[in-house]
């Protein structure tokens, strides 16, 4: 009989890719504050906020999973530092309601955190380097990774960084930015001084799907298998799409003027998630392309 997986924050970017890519091989019950008005279901819609505590504990009792992959989060960097008691309720008190509904059972949390849990002083981070968040959302989500340690769930950490998709619903995604602004004749700015890996949601999505199967419990990093600033990301992008490059800008993070600080030389070291599940992580010229193809008609 296959699992039963419950996912929280099923409707942006990274969920729409997990939602495809464990469909075929699970029973899903795809959760978040709102529903999705478009009619692509390939499995069961639920409302769930997961900052309500009885909204979470029925559904979870109502579903009873196997596995929670516990997707929803405030990602607003400056929202988060804006206005903390939100952050905290979202990201914190939200996995506590999800660990508080599974007490008793032996479901399995999964849960998606963030490079932001370290200072980004001395990237790439492996697993084993001790967190130092510099911003209140890198602080909210150790926390909430903190809580699920000290839980009696069994779980899986997969921390990750600059995600990017082929969802046309999630504003979030750094691509569909650039995309959208070249392709509207915008002149854009783009951070040269802070590097990452940035991350293909569908490879995500498979490393979320064979965390499951093969059933670990430990912290693991995901992402793309090249580093590169924002700035060189944005080029790549306009290449692949055959935008104009010229129209990118390079501009230091301090400029910004930002509410949050940001981690300057971060990223994940994906050595140890390939040894144990096999797994490969990929160019971003590959994925790209990929991108394009979902996205681009």
């Amino acid at each position: 009989m296959s699992k039963r997986i419950l996912i929280t924050g099923a409707f942006g970017q990274l969920g729409d890719a997990v939602v495809l890519e464990l469909q075929p091989h699970f029973k899903l019950c795809a959760t978040g504050r709102v529903l999705p008005d478009d009619e692509l279901k390939l499995c069961e819609h639920r409302v769930m906020d997961v900052t309500d505590k009885k909204e979470v504990a029925d559904i979870v009792a109502g579903f009873s999973p196997d596995v929670v992959v516990h997707l929803a989060c405030m990602t607003d960097v400056d929202g988060c530092e804006k206005d903390r008691q939100k952050a905290w309720n979202a990201n914190v008190t939200g996995t506590e309601n999800i660990i508080n509904a599974l007490r008793g059972s032996e479901a399995k949390i999964v849960f998606i955190s963030t490079d932001y849990v370290f200072d980004g002083t001395a990237g790439p981070y492996s697993e084993e380097e001790s967190p130092a968040p510099v911003n209140y959302y890198g602080k909210t989500k150790l926390a909430a990774e903190n809580a699920i340690r000290g839980g009696a769930q069994p779980w899986v950490i997969l921390r990750t960084n600059v995600l990017y998709g082929n969802s046309l619903r999630s504003s979030a995604s750094f691509v569909k930015w650039v995309v959208d602004s070249l392709m509207e004749g915008e002149q854009i700015k783009v951070v040269d001084d802070q590097r990452n890996n940035p991350t293909w949601t569908a490879g995500l999505a498979e490393a979320i799907k064979l965390s499951i199967v093969m059933d670990l419990q430990e912290i693991l990093n995901y992402g793309g298998a090249e580093f590169m600033s924002r700035f060189e990301f944005s080029q790549r992008i306009a290449s692949l799409f055959d935008l104009n490059e010229k129209m990118i800008h390079p501009i230091k993070t301090a400029d910004l003027n930002q509410l949050a600080p940001r981690p300057l030389n971060s990223g994940l070291s994906t050595l140890k998630i390939e040894e144990l599940l096999g797994l490969r992580t990929y160019g971003v010229d590959y994925c790209l392309r990929k991108v394009r193809e979902g996205i681009v008609a």
